[in-house]
C-alpha cells in the first residue's frame, strides 16, 4: 500500500537554525545564549516565511490569491528591512561599544550588503507586479538569487552572538532588550501577524506576549 504524501513544512529549501539553549528555561540562560536564542527565533520566523513563499509561489493562480501572496511578500520584505536597519542603528553599535572591539560586527554588516540587491529586486517584484503578469517561477528565481546568502547571514549572526560570552553579559542583554523593544514599535497590524504566524509556538514561547493579544491576532 502506497503511503500518503505528507504535507510539507516551511523548513525547506532554506534550513532553519538550531535554537541555542534548547529547552533550558530562559531564566537560566547566560546573557549571550539568551540573545542568541531570541535572535534565532526571529530569524527562523523569517526563514519559515521565505520558505512558505518559495513553496507556494508556483501554485497560486487566482488573481486574489496572487495579490495576497504578493502583499505577504511585501510585508516580509518590510520585516527584513526594519530588522536589519535597527540592528545596524542600535544593536551592532551597542555591541561594539560594550565589548570595546572595533569592527566586531563588520562581518555581519557585510553580509547585509551581500543579500540586499536580491532582496530589493524581490520587493520591487512584490510591489509592482499585476496579477495578470505574475509568474511564480520568476518570483522563485529571484528568491534563489539571495535566499542562500540571507540564510547564511541569519545563521552566522547567531554564532556571533554566542561568541560574546566573555564580555559584560548583563549590559549586553540590556542593550538587546532595548533593541527588541524598539522593533516592537513597528506597525502592529503587520508585525504581529507575520511574527506570530511564522513562530513555532509548540517549541518555544516566542515572542512573549499576553495570551489575549495572541488570540486577537490569530482571529
Amino acid at each position: 500500500m502506497q503511503a500518503k504524501p505528507t504535507a510539507p513544512w516551511a523548513d525547506t529549501p532554506f534550513s532553519l537554525i538550531p535554537t541555542p539553549g534548547g529547552s533550558i528555561p530562559v531564566s537560566k540562560l547566560s546573557p549571550a545564549t539568551f540573545m542568541a536564542q531570541e535572535m534565532a527565533c526571529a530569524h527562523n520566523g523569517m526563514i519559515r516565511a521565505l520558505n512558505s513563499i518559495y513553496n507556494q509561489c508556483i501554485y497560486v493562480k487566482k488573481p486574489q490569491d496572487i495579490r495576497d501572496l504578493l502583499l505577504y511578500s511585501k510585508f516580509w520584505c518590510d520585516w527584513i528591512h526594519e530588522h536589519h536597519d535597527e540592528e545596524e542603528k542600535l544593536l551592532f553599535p551597542a555591541i561594539e561599544r560594550i565589548t570595546k572591539v572595533d569592527g566586531i560586527m563588520e562581518k555581519n554588516v557585510a553580509q547585509h550588503e551581500a543579500f540586499m540587491p536580491g532582496l530589493e529586486e524581490f520587493q520591487r517584484y512584490a510591489e509592482t507586479t499585476k496579477p495578470e503578469l505574475y509568474d511564480g517561477q520568476q518570483l522563485r528565481d529571484i528568491i534563489d538569487k539571495f535566499g542562500s546568502k540571507l540564510t547564511v547571514h541569519l545563521t552566522e549572526e547567531i554564532e556571533t552572538l554566542l561568541g560574546l560570552e566573555s564580555y559584560d553579559g548583563p549590559v549586553l542583554k540590556e542593550a538587546y532588550i532595548k533593541f527588541d523593544l524598539e522593533l516592537r514599535k513597528g506597525d502592529k497590524s503587520i508585525l504581529f501577524p507575520i511574527v506570530l504566524g511564522t513562530s513555532d509556538r509548540n517549541y518555544a514561547d516566542w515572542p512573549e506576549l499576553p495570551g489575549i493579544i495572541q488570540s486577537v491576532v490569530h482571529y
